[in-house]
């Protein structure tokens, strides 16, 4: 409450869904499912559990699990104690692991045994709990205890509007992950974000099969806000992925391009439809025009794209299913949503006009406040109020941009500036080319050359794929070299992680 207003806080707002929908499925899994009310209980003891070992507001408490149950559990409790919830991915390797727990300062560990443990001891570290992974499993033993302890009296702690609530971690393809400080006031506007420009409703039923702790998370809580359902997969897989759709009938789903890629190769072999889908949700990373057409033509006009930051989540900017009914804009990643204002900067701190590439800045109520312990990093990001993306973009007359490279990707060759993106999508145009990624390894005459790393679906030429490509760029653009590889090297969130492909690339002969 300040001066007789009343501000939102995202535990209040999600305590309020819980008690609301009551007895209606909240969380369904292969075999399992709960409602809001055994939801709250659940949450309700673990937190109580959590309290009597000492962790109370403030303390961070990480969250090492696969998508289960469990992992939804563990969030609610931790809101309920005014605690902070760091996510950690399951790819994440030991090394990963342990810098997270350390740099946070994480008090408790809930984790599944079977993933990788921190290969040092953190000190840090008073409580670790392990989550079951089947029923009634060994490893779960404490946390079936913890719940078992469960005691009527548990009151849950009043949220403060700048409290801390989630520490979350960067990806780290350009060094050690930072740590971005999200408090409850600014995410509970953002969980009303992903409900209006998500487009999710009341009788939604969302199907999951990206790792929680990253952009999921955020779809789940705004769906649990909603009052539908969320069906839960461990893993992406195009098979289950339509079976799950079909059971279900999902309505909602996220995924990134490669997934639809390979759910869109599935259904030329296994056709089907899916009729129940309304709104198929992508972003994360550029894609293909023509797998985005294909798309169109196999589910209609359900997709909507969105653009975003782990330091402002998921939506920053939309392609609304209308806007992919207008062909000139499949390339764009939309406009602003109604919660935020984009500026895009040029190299003088001035904004660009119309048709002028500029770095996006964001003006949003859910920016990060800060990078954990690292005031740095922290006053590089944000100038003057507003988030510094990194990312560098065109705006058309009507408003829609068009993103054109990452400021660290941004290869100059030759005195000119080489926007990776567009030359990775005139690669993809190649009808052989499944994926492209384009980076600058250096060249004693040109600065950086460009070079490309494509997968294939079938044997290359790789002399008619420079060809294709001189075709429809400049020469300067032009890859220098193209070289055939098994598999992109991935980021633990999913993205082609451009640091190690450098490596890749520049350890070839």
């Amino acid at each position: 409450m300040t001066n007789g207003r009343h501000t939102l806080c995202l535990s209040d707002v999600l305590a309020s869904a819980l008690a609301r929908h009551g007895d209606r499925t909240a969380i369904k899994t292969d075999d399992r499912q709960v409602s809001y009310a055994e939801l709250d209980r659940a949450s309700d003891a673990l937190a109580a559990s959590l309290q009597r070992h000492g962790i109370g507001r403030g303390d961070r408490v990480a969250l090492h699990l696969r998508n289960c149950i469990e992992y939804v559990v563990a969030e609610f409790a931790i809101l309920k104690l005014c605690a902070v919830k760091v996510p950690l991915n399951e790819l994440m390797a030991p090394s990963e692991i342990t810098y997270c727990l350390d740099h946070a300062q994480a008090r408790a560990l809930i984790r599944h045994a079977s993933l990788p443990e921190a290969s040092e001891p953190v000190d840090s570290i008073q409580l670790t709990l392990c989550a079951p992974e089947e029923a009634f499993e060994p490893q779960g033993r404490e946390w079936l205890a913890s719940l078992a302890d469960y005691t009527r009296g548990f009151v849950r702690s009043a949220p403060h509007a700048d409290d801390m609530a989630v520490l979350a971690y960067t990806g780290g393809t350009t060094g050690r992950p930072k740590g971005v400080v999200h408090i409850q006031s600014t995410l509970a506007i953002n969980l009303f974000a992903h409900v209006v420009s998500g487009d999710i409703r009341s009788d939604e039923v969302m199907l999951l099969t990206t790792p929680l702790p990253h952009s999921a998370g955020f779809h789940l809580l705004a769906c649990l806000l909603q009052g539908g359902q969320v069906v839960i997969a461990r893993r992406f897989e195009p098979e289950s992925f339509v079976r799950l759709t079909l059971e279900h009938r999902a309505t909602w789903t996220f995924a990134v391009p490669t997934m639809i890629y390979r759910l869109l190769d599935h259904l030329k072999t296994s056709p089907t439809g899916l009729p129940s889908l309304r709104t198929f949700v992508y972003g994360a990373a550029p894609m293909s025009l023509e797998r985005l057409q294909e798309g169109l033509a196999v589910f209609g006009p359900v997709f909507l794209q969105i653009y975003g930051q782990t330091e402002c989540p998921n939506f920053v900017t939309t392609l609304t299913k209308s806007d992919h009914l207008d062909p000139t804009l499949l390339t764009s990643c939309g406009r602003p949503v109604p919660f935020l204002t984009i500026d895009l900067i040029g190299p003088d701190g001035t904004q660009t006009p119309n048709g002028s590439v500029g770095e996006i800045q964001i003006r949003s109520p859910y920016n990060l406040v800060e990078y954990y312990r690292d005031p740095t990093a922290t006053a590089d990001a944000l100038v003057g109020g507003a988030l510094r993306t990194g990312d560098l973009a065109v705006r058309d007359e009507r408003g829609y941009l068009f993103l054109v490279d990452r400021t660290k990707d941004m290869i100059i060759t030759g005195g000119m500036n080489v926007y990776s993106v567009e030359v990775e999508r005139a690669l993809r145009d190649h009808p052989a080319i499944r994926e492209a990624a384009v980076v600058g390894l250096p060249d004693p005459d040109w600065g950086e050359r460009v070079t490309a790393a494509v997968t294939a679906n079938e044997p290359l030429d790789i002399a008619a794929v420079q060809a294709f490509v001189r075709a429809r760029l400049s020469a300067y653009k032009s890859p220098k070299s193209i070289v055939e590889i098994g598999a992109m090297p991935l980021t633990p969130y999913g993205k082609v992680d451009k640091k190690a492909l450098r490596t890749i690339l520049a350890a070839l002969p």
